[in-house]
């Protein structure tokens, strides 16, 4: 009966000691607030590192416009990025390469919530894996929306680009433009995860020429685009869709509203 005690009473110990340690975890979690562009493009520079997110709270504290300013996608994230309700505006991501979008890459327990991105992801060389959101996900994209136009070669989405095994997006739209040679899709353009009660209302691959999309036609409500001005789509182009591109994965309670080249 005595050794039954003290088995218990080690338990309980172990239990409080939990308790106290995430309690600890909690307050001493640092949140990091976004004022400026200066002070999104300092968490890019810092995010660099690998392990710099980890267990990093990051919020939105007011709209940011990053019209003029020379961003870089923001490369590694494993925290929590709460835009707030608030909006990136004037994204403009040129760089050459592939997985890119505001964030590079979505870590496994990243999270994403409630942000707003406007801009254009037109990025140049092998330009996989193309996202406005996120170029590759792994984590959680969740109450987001993306407004602009998103150019790359194969597997490119108004949202994430690629969404893995653990990537969920959810309740997140796309409104735009959205164009790849292959696997496009308003919200992914491969999706080997989850997506739920997600809305696209971009074009996908119904225009060739970036040229040919002015960039104040984009921000506007697709119910007034004149679409007959739209180019039509190459013969050669493959694995388009409303909401992916490519399905390995979970489409639920999703619906698309956009044109389909």
């Amino acid at each position: 009966m005595k050794k039954i005690n003290f088995i218990i009473t080690l338990i309980i110990l172990l239990i409080l000691s939990l308790n106290i340690i995430q309690a600890w975890a909690d307050e001493t979690m640092q949140t990091v607030y976004i004022k400026s562009a200066e002070d999104l493009q300092k968490l890019s520079k810092d995010c660099t590192i690998d392990r710099f997110s980890k267990g990093l709270n990051v919020v939105l504290a007011n709209d940011i416009d990053l019209n003029g300013e020379a961003f870089k996608p923001i490369p590694i994230f494993l925290g929590t990025f709460d835009g707030n309700g608030h909006k990136i505006r004037g994204l403009s991501i040129t760089v050459t390469g592939s997985n890119q979008g505001l964030f590079r890459y979505l870590h496994q327990g990243g999270i994403i919530r409630n942000l707003n991105v406007e801009g254009v992801v037109t990025p140049g060389g092998e330009k996989s894996n193309i996202g406005g959101i996120a170029g590759h996900n792994n984590g959680i994209i969740e109450n987001c929306s993306f407004s602009g136009y998103v150019k790359g070669k194969d597997i490119v989405g108004g949202i994430a680009g690629w969404n893995g095994t653990l990537g969920m997006i959810i309740d997140s739209q796309s409104s735009g433009f959205i164009y790849g040679e292959s696997k496009s899709g308003g919200i992914t353009g491969f999706n080997a995860g989850t997506i739920l009660h997600c809305e696209n209302e971009s074009g996908v691959n119904t225009t060739l020429e970036e040229s040919s999309v002015n960039f104040q036609d984009i921000t506007k409500d697709m119910d007034d685009m004149d679409i007959s001005k739209l180019s039509k789509l190459s013969i050669d182009v493959t694995d388009i869709g409303g909401i992916t591109g490519v399905n390995t994965g979970i489409v639920q309670n999703s619906q698309n509203k956009g044109i389909i080249g």
